[in-house]
This record gives C-alpha cells, sequence and structure tokens, in this order.
C-alpha cells in the first residue's frame, strides 16, 4: 500500500510540474514562432510525453490491488520508462540553462524590466521544474529498484537462482506434501 501512496504523490506531482512547463513553453514558442528557442520545443515534447504517459501509469496502479500482487516485470517496466523520462527531463534543463545563459546574463533578470524580464524568468522556471522533475523521477526509479530488489530478496528470488536448482526444491515441496512426510523421504514398499 505504502508503494501505490508512493507512486502516487510523486507522479502527481511530476506531472503538474510538467503540466505548468508545457504551458511556459508553449507560450515561449508562441511568441517566436519562425526563430523559436529549441528548449522550448524540447519542453513541450518531454511535458507532452509526461502528460500522457503518466496518467496511465497511475490509473493501471489503480487497478492492482495489494502491493505484493505487483509483478517484477511491471516494476522494471516503470523503471525503465521512468529512466527515459529522468533522463529526457535533465536534457530539458539543461537546455534551458544553456539557452538562459546564452540570451541573458547572469542575475540580469533582476536588472531588466517588462517583456524581456517576463521572457527571461519563463526561462528560469522551465529550467527549474525540469531540473526539480530529474531529480524527483531520479529518485524514485532508484528507489523503486532499490523495493524490487529488496522485495525480491524476501520472498525467495527464484530469478536469480539457476534453473537446475529450482527444479530441484520444487520436486522436494511436491514430494513433502504428497507424502506427508516432513522430511521428503518416499515410503519403502
Amino acid at each position: 500500500m505504502v508503494l501505490k501512496i508512493v507512486r502516487w504523490f510523486i507522479l502527481t506531482f511530476t506531472l503538474i510540474l510538467a503540466i505548468v512547463v508545457l504551458g511556459i513553453s508553449g507560450h515561449l514558442l508562441a511568441i517566436r514562432p519562425t526563430d523559436y528557442w529549441r528548449f522550448a520545443a524540447l519542453a513541450v515534447a518531454v511535458s507532452s510525453v509526461t502528460i500522457l504517459t503518466f496518467p496511465v501509469i497511475l490509473i493501471v496502479n489503480s487497478f492492482t490491488g495489494v502491493d505484493s500482487n505487483i509483478t517484477q516485470e511491471r516494476i522494471m517496466g516503470e523503471a525503465a520508462w521512468l529512466t527515459i523520462m529522468w533522463i529526457l527531463w535533465l536534457s530539458t534543463g539543461a537546455n534551458a540553462t544553456r539557452a538562459a545563459r546564452v540570451h541573458f546574463l547572469p542575475g540580469a533578470c533582476s536588472l531588466l524590466s517588462g517583456y524581456p524580464n517576463q521572457i527571461c524568468n519563463e526561462f528560469k522556471v522551465v529550467e527549474a521544474f525540469a531540473y526539480i522533475n530529474f531529480i524527483i523521477l531520479l529518485c524514485y526509479m532508484v528507489g523503486l529498484v532499490v523495493y524490487e530488489f529488496m522485495r525480491d530478496e524476501s520472498q525467495g528470488n527464484v530469478e536469480t537462482r539457476q534453473v537446475k536448482q529450482s527444479q530441484v526444491q520444487q520436486r522436494l515441496a511436491t514430494s513433502v506434501y504428497a507424502t506427508n512426510d516432513p522430511l521428503g523421504q518416499q515410503p519403502q514398499p
């Protein structure tokens, strides 16, 4: 249950930040339609992918009953997708930082007034929210992988054993139940 609550909170918060980044980046693209800032186009694309995929993860999560019913493949698939997303958010933040450094002097947002000040602040908002999303998704992805390995360790770790060893243990387990002998020995005829 804890995993569902943490997942819901983190993905919802990231989704809200992505909606804000989408709106601001859309505004930055609208004011320069012919010679647009590339970071704003990347931010629109990454925000759109986030807005389209994170609700799917949340909806699928809501149909799962208990945390123990979640398969390892689904958790690792989610971790792989989150890895792609934090890389995209990191690249968005880095491109926004580079664009802000190229177009504005450090600390110039407070020196400017009017419309250039608004644009400078919008650069900073996209930059900040992209880095926040990057940090949140990176930490959540690492936590998800650690959770899966810890859960796997406590439940017998079948996936990392050799096939032959698992088959022998499975035969022993079935023979114990078949003979009602706690040592798993076959009765002598």
